[in-house]
């Protein structure tokens, strides 16, 4: 009865008998990675996934990655996390537009209506102070206009127009002589640059460097908010980082 011949030594035999290309396939086909699934970019909740598992790899043994690999990967994490903070503005703004549009609506009409009675006023005006009077007041409601509209969205919407005490009749100039809110300012200043002017204004979002006023006191925030991160984790991740 012969020898068995070892796991080692039957697949030595093998390889020598095998024809080389299909010795050299084989060895292709192992050296094969299964391919990632595909981010789903209109899922919020897989990007952030997948940029933490980025992260991760990045942080664990970055020496390990070859340069090409680590660029990509640097270079999607930041693709993600662009896509993270552009979902987050997307879902304030919308808040934001929601919560002030009464208020903003209702003053944008004002406005409109107390222009259209100045125009009314100054064509039938003859008195050279009161023409100018008159064109000084309608700057101001049609500046009003421009500020219900164009006010930024991502900022607290602060009313032109306070509420006539009880009993006492509303008037333009009630209105129009009041204080002018900082905004108002940088509005009217706006105005002379265009409507593109105006929408990027209206469109602005907040100051990227306001996130770092007052990091030292903030160090209880961030445990908690780390703790916080810490559970979604562990709730959302459900896979390895190559799935």
């Amino acid at each position: 009865m012969g020898v068995k011949r070892s796991r080692s030594e039957a697949q030595a035999v093998g390889d020598d008998s095998m024809h080389p290309s299909r010795k050299r396939a084989r060895d292709e086909r192992s050296h094969k990675t299964k391919p990632r699934k595909a981010v789903d970019l209109e899922n919020n909740t897989a990007i952030k996934k997948r940029a933490r598992a980025i992260e991760r790899l990045l942080a664990h043994d970055p020496d390990k990655l070859p340069a090409h690999k680590k660029r990509e990967l640097e270079r999607e994490l930041a693709a993600h996390k662009r896509r993270i903070a552009d979902a987050q503005y997307k879902k304030i703004r919308s808040k934001m537009i929601s919560k002030y549009h009464m208020v903003r609506f209702f003053e944008r009409k004002k406005a409109i209506r107390i222009a259209k009675q100045l125009e009314k006023k100054l064509a039938q005006a003859t008195n050279d102070d009161e023409i100018a009077k008159l064109r000084e007041d309608l700057h101001k409601a049609q500046v009003d206009i421009d500020y219900a509209i164009y006010y930024p969205f991502m900022e607290p919407y602060i009313s032109l127009y306070a509420k006539p005490a009880e009993g006492e009749e509303a008037k333009a100039a009630q209105y129009l002589h009041t204080e002018r809110p900082p905004m108002w300012a940088l509005i009217e200043k706006t105005r002379e640059e265009g409507k593109k002017a105006l929408e990027r204004l209206q469109n602005r979002r907040p100051a990227e460097d306001a996130e770092d006023e007052g990091a030292q006191d903030d160090g209880k925030k961030n445990s908690k908010k780390s703790k916080a991160k810490k559970k979604e984790e562990e709730e959302e991740d459900g896979g390895s980082f190559f799935e």
